[in-house]
C-alpha cells in the first residue's frame, strides 16, 4: 500500500509516520510537506510543496491512502482567523479534492470533538465546515475522528494547554467518554488501522476500538 501521510511534522502525524514506515504492508510512505525532513528511510518519499501553497506538491502518482493530519491553533497564527481557516479547512480540502481526483480508496482526516457547521464557535465551525465539504465529494472510504484534547510529548510549550490536559486527565472519570483526553500515539495506530473498515466518524470509544486497545489499559 502507498499512503500519503500530510502533517507528519505535527504530534500526531509524526507518530504515523514513524508506524506506517515499519508496517509491512505498507510499501511506501508519501509525506506532503513544506520543507525537507531530517528523517531519512527506504520506504519514505517527500512531495515538496511551495512555502505558501503546500498543495502545489501534490502529483498525479498512484496512492493507495491519505491521511490527514493538518491542523493549527489561533495562538500559532497570531489570532488570525482567515490563516486559520486556510490550514484547517481550505488545506484540508483540497487535499480531499486532490485524492477524490486520483481515484483515492481511503481519506483519514482528524478533526475535532465538537464540530459542526453551525456553531457559533469559531473553532468548532471551521472543523464542522471542512468535514461538510469533504463528505461532499463521495469518497468511497471517509473516515472522520473526533478526539478531545490530545497528550504526548510536543514540541511546543504551551502552558495553558498542560493545564488543560491535567485538569481533564484529573476529570476524566467523570467526562463523558468522547470528551476523555486522547493519547496521540492511540489516534496514530487508529489512523492506521482503519483502512477496509467501515468509513464513519469516530470517538474515542471508536478510536480506542480501532487503535485495538482496551480502555482500561490506556495511558498518556
Amino acid at each position: 500500500m502507498r499512503l500519503l501521510l500530510a502533517g507528519a511534522s505535527g504530534l500526531v502525524g509524526g507518530a504515523v509516520l514513524e508506524r506506517a514506515l515499519a508496517l509491512d504492508a505498507v510499501t511506501a510512505v508519501i509525506s506532503l510537506t513544506r520543507r525537507p525532513g531530517v528523517k531519512r528511510h527506504p520506504k519514505l518519499i517527500e512531495w515538496l510543496g511551495s512555502s505558501d501553497n503546500l498543495l502545489s506538491g501534490l502529483r498525479h502518482e498512484p496512492v493507495d491512502a491519505v491521511i490527514c493530519c493538518l491542523g493549527t491553533t489561533i495562538r500559532n497564527v497570531g489570532g488570525d482567523r482567515a490563516r486559520f481557516t486556510h490550514v484547517d479547512k481550505d488545506l484540508v480540502l483540497g487535499l480531499a479534492q486532490w485524492a477524490a481526483g486520483q481515484g483515492v480508496r481511503c481519506f483519514s482526516v482528524v478533526s475535532a470533538v465538537g464540530a459542526d457547521a453551525g456553531s457559533r464557535v469559531f473553532y468548532n465551525r471551521v472543523k464542522g465546515e471542512m468535514e461538510k465539504e469533504i463528505k461532499a465529494l463521495g469518497l468511497p472510504e471517509l473516515h472522520i475522528f473526533h478526539p478531545s484534547i490530545l497528550t504526548g510529548p510536543r514540541k511546543e510549550k504551551r502552558s495553558g494547554e498542560r493545564i488543560g490536559i491535567a485538569l481533564m486527565r484529573a476529570l476524566a472519570p467523570l467526562l463523558p467518554d468522547r470528551y476523555k483526553p486522547m493519547p496521540h500515539d492511540v489516534l496514530a495506530s487508529a489512523l492506521l488501522n482503519c483502512f477496509g473498515t467501515p468509513g464513519g466518524t469516530h470517538t474515542y470509544r471508536d478510536i480506542l476500538a480501532l487503535a485495538a486497545v482496551q480502555k482500561s489499559t490506556v495511558r498518556d
